[in-house]
């Protein structure tokens, strides 16, 4: 089943954002929280006002990638606080991230775009590399779905 929910932007009346997510794609369990992230991102970006591309898919800035990775986290903590069988290895992982602080290094390290600047770039990631190598090894990021803009 392929999921798109059109939320206009006040960015462009005529566009919006499309979700773009197959929940058969997610691990039993995970899908609520894929869709989760991607509900963050469409928030951060109406927030903070960030412009549409003309067409196709919407790239995450560094931020938005950082703040959603961040919330859906949370969720997971929210929704496993209240289903004790919930578990999901990438999720687990995350959480610990989070709590370390690192999701900013996680994001840089996993999940680089091209057009993320340099300037962006986490402070940390020296210290993040040396507790990755243990704690998340064999570690594979994951991303379930996508943001895109609405045609005309």
């Amino acid at each position: 089943m392929f999921l798109a929910i059109g939320l206009q932007t006040l960015m462009a009346a005529e566009r919006g954002i499309a979700i773009e997510w197959d929940p058969r794609e997610s691990a039993e369990g995970a899908g609520t929280i894929w869709l989760g992230y991607l509900m963050a991102r469409t928030a951060y970006r109406e927030k903070h006002k960030l412009p549409l591309p003309v067409s196709g898919e919407i790239i995450p800035t560094f931020a938005e990638e950082v703040s959603a990775r961040s919330d859906a986290a949370a969720i997971y903590q929210e929704l496993k606080a209240k289903d004790k069988k919930l578990h999901d290895t990438y999720w687990e992982q995350l959480v610990q991230v989070g709590a370390k602080g690192f999701m900013p290094a996680y994001v840089w390290t996993y999940l680089r775009r091209p057009s993320w600047s340099e300037r962006e770039a986490p402070r940390d990631l020296d210290v993040f590399e040396r507790w990755r190598a243990s704690a998340l090894k064999d570690h594979k990021a994951q991303t379930h779905g996508r943001l895109a803009v609405t045609p005309k």
